[in-house]
C-alpha cells in the first residue's frame, strides 16, 4: 500500500480568498494587475504556499509546474465554480470537500460548490425558474430547486434571496389545485400567497421580508397554525416559533438592483452588511460603531462607498492590505 498522505496545514480564511480574488482578477496581458498579484506572492510566504496549493489539489493540475500552473491557472473563462473548489480545497487541506463544509469558508463554499444556483462574494445573480417565477441570489448564496408534480420547493441553503411568485402553470395532475410555491430554510417553510419576498438565511434564524402580496411562515418543529405575513412587515422565526414582526425597512430588496439603502442605520451595522459583499475582513472599529448611515450605496463598489463614509462622517479607512480594512473614528 502506498505510504499515508501526510495532511497539509490548512490556508487561513482571508488568504484563501485573497488567492481565489487573483485567481479571479488575472488575465494575460494585463501587466499591471500582474504586478500586483506578484506584489502580493512576494509580501508573505503562506501567499505563496496558497498557490501552491492550489495547483496541488487541482487534479487537472497536478504534477504540472507550480509556474506553469499559475499560468493555467489565471487564463481567461476559468468558471467561478472551479474556482470556488479550489478555495474549499485551499481551506480544508488534504480533508478536502468533505472536512470543508463543516468550518470556516469551507462551509460556505461548500454550499456554492454543491448547490444548483449559487453566488461567490460580490456578486448578485437573477434567473427565471421553469414556471415563471423570478429568482435572485444575494452576495454569497446557494439554492436547491425540487420541481415535480405536486410541489415547487426553493431550498435555501445560505446567504439570501429574493423571490417574485408566478402562478403555476402545471397545477398537479392528481388534484387539479396549482401547486404551492415554498421557501425551506433550517428553520422552517414559507409558503407564497401571490407575492413579492425576500427570505435571509442568518445564523439559527430565517428573516422574511414582505415587499407584495401575503406569504405564510411555519416554523419546522412548531405545532400551532402558520403565521400570515402581509406586505412591509419583516419576520424572524427559529425552528421553533417566531421571535418577532416589525415593519418592513425602506430599501429592503433594493440589493436586487445593486443597491444598499439604508436610513439611520449604526455604522457598526452598515459595515457589517457591506462586509458580506467584500472580500477579506472589513470591521468597524468600537468608537465609530454607533455613528448613523443613511443613504443609497452601490454594491458594486465597496471602496467608493468606503471612502463616500470619510467625507460623510468623521472617521477614516485604515488597509493593511486590500483584505484588511477597519472604519475607524478620526482624530
Amino acid at each position: 500500500m502506498p505510504p499515508a498522505e501526510t495532511a497539509a496545514p490548512a490556508i487561513a480564511p482571508h488568504i484563501a480568498r485573497a488567492a481565489v480574488h487573483w485567481l479571479l482578477e488575472l488575465s494575460p496581458g494585463d501587466t499591471q494587475t500582474r504586478e500586483q498579484w506578484q506584489a502580493w506572492l512576494d509580501a508573505d510566504p503562506r501567499h505563496q504556499q496558497a498557490w501552491q496549493r492550489i495547483a496541488q489539489v487541482d487534479g487537472q493540475l497536478r504534477g504540472v509546474p507550480t509556474l506553469l500552473a499559475l499560468q493555467t491557472l489565471a487564463a481567461p473563462g476559468l468558471a467561478r465554480r472551479h474556482a470556488v473548489r479550489l478555495a474549499v480545497l485551499l481551506t480544508a487541506g488534504a480533508g478536502g470537500l468533505l472536512a470543508a463544509r463543516h468550518s470556516g469558508l469551507g462551509a460556505q463554499a461548500w454550499h456554492q460548490v454543491s448547490a444548483d444556483l449559487s453566488t461567490i462574494t460580490g456578486e448578485q445573480r437573477e434567473t427565471r425558474l421553469a414556471d415563471g417565477t423570478r429568482l435572485w441570489l444575494d452576495t454569497g448564496s446557494a439554492v436547491d430547486l425540487h420541481f415535480s408534480a405536486s410541489e415547487r420547493l426553493i431550498v435555501l441553503r445560505a446567504g439570501e434571496i429574493l423571490v417574485h411568485s408566478a402562478p403555476d402553470p402545471q397545477p398537479d395532475p392528481a388534484t387539479r389545485a396549482p401547486r404551492p410555491l415554498r421557501v425551506r430554510t433550517s428553520e422552517g417553510t414559507a409558503r407564497a400567497i401571490g407575492t413579492r419576498f425576500t427570505v435571509r438565511q442568518r445564523d439559527g434564524i430565517t428573516s422574511l421580508g414582505v415587499l407584495e402580496g401575503q406569504v405564510e411562515l411555519q416554523p419546522r418543529q412548531a405545532t400551532s397554525q402558520a403565521v400570515r405575513l402581509s406586505a412591509g412587515a419583516l419576520g424572524h422565526f427559529t425552528d421553533a416559533a417566531v421571535l418577532r414582526e416589525e415593519p418592513l425597512p425602506d430599501g429592503a430588496g433594493a440589493w436586487a438592483q445593486g443597491m444598499l439603502v439604508v436610513d439611520d442605520m449604526p455604522l457598526a451595522k452598515f459595515i457589517a452588511e457591506l462586509s458580506r459583499y467584500r472580500p477579506g475582513l472589513l470591521r468597524c472599529a468600537p468608537d465609530a460603531a454607533q455613528l448613523r448611515v443613511s443613504g443609497s450605496y452601490p454594491l458594486a463598489d465597496t471602496d467608493r462607498v468606503l471612502q463616500a463614509l470619510t467625507r460623510s462622517l468623521p472617521v477614516r479607512v485604515h488597509s493593511r492590505t486590500r483584505w484588511w480594512v477597519m472604519v475607524e473614528r478620526r482624530g
